[in-house]
């Protein structure tokens, strides 16, 4: 063992730039975490870390809490399938076209919705780069801020509950999953309105960097416009705001809710016609 003669502090520390390192030249995370974890608990060890794992392994999948895990990425994704961030994003964006900044305003927004559907980044941020980049394009917003804000946006998605990153903490922190979405709700709404009140800065200090939607891409159609507002908007707020309210009033455990809001997902996925059997085989 390496623990004798390096000090366990700068094994933590090469532990963590090696990480980054194989991170950053693409290895896949997952398996760069496990062989890690292998390699330096062995150095820092011994035999020891391998009856350690084993324990936490049988610690970890005896959690009943984790099965809300793949039902909350399963309702974030039939969500998405349904079109609902597509037709809020562009209903958000046409009421505020005459807004400076009005598609900073939209991606925030529709940011919130869907971290409170997804629980995950990657998918949010797919989504949004896919949805607003376009638009932004065409409005010649500045593509820094532009990227900046998709990204920060997309990362709400790991905060704001029902978060993965909080399912999974809650267990091995020994703290009730509940607590921990109850806490986290204010900070992650705060940090939207953050990101809004930046974006809002920056365009008053140089109108440039997000003018106003050209008239020839704004609609007139305000009853078309509203129905879409609506349809984009309370479907999934109602579904969420259920999930996550009978979490947080005790009316039923995270995996309860995250099975019903699964199968809320899906029916809604069906309401709206957009769940073939192309897209099921997709999943």
């Amino acid at each position: 063992m390496l623990s004798h003669l390096i000090d366990p502090a700068i094994l933590g520390f090469i532990l963590i730039g090696v990480m980054l390192f194989a991170i950053f030249i693409g290895f896949p995370i997952s398996f760069t975490l496990i062989f890690l974890g292998f390699v330096f608990g062995y150095l820092g060890f011994g035999k020891l870390v391998f009856y350690l794992m084993t324990l936490q392994f049988s610690m970890v999948m005896t959690e009943q809490t984790l099965a809300a895990v793949p039902l909350f990425v399963f309702m974030g994704i039939m969500m998405e399938q349904a079109g609902l961030m597509e037709r809020l994003f562009s209903a958000f964006q046409m009421m505020l076209a005459r807004v400076r900044g009005s598609l900073y305003y939209a991606v925030l927004f529709v940011s919130v919705i869907f971290a409170a559907a997804t629980g995950i980044v990657g998918a949010s941020v797919t989504i949004l780069g896919i949805m607003a980049a376009k638009s932004m394009n065409r409005s010649n917003y500045d593509v820094k801020l532009a990227a900046g804000t998709i990204t920060a946006g997309g990362t709400l998605g790991i905060l704001i509950p029902p978060s993965i990153m909080l399912v999974v903490m809650g267990p091995i922190m020994e703290i009730p999953v509940t607590d921990l979405f109850a806490a986290a709700i204010v900070p992650g709404i705060l940090l939207a309105c953050l990101y809004a009140a930046y974006t809002t800065f920056r365009c008053m200090m140089n109108p440039k960097l997000g003018p106003p939607i050209p008239e020839e891409l704004r609609t007139t159609d305000l009853k078309k416009l509203w129905l879409e507002f609506f349809l984009g908007l309370v479907p999934p707020a109602a579904l969420v705001f259920a999930a996550l309210g009978s979490i947080l009033f005790g009316f039923a455990t995270p995996t309860e809710a995250a099975g019903c809001g699964a199968g809320g997902a899906l029916l809604l996925s069906l309401a709206y016609r957009k769940l073939t059997l192309k897209n099921y085989r997709m999943l």
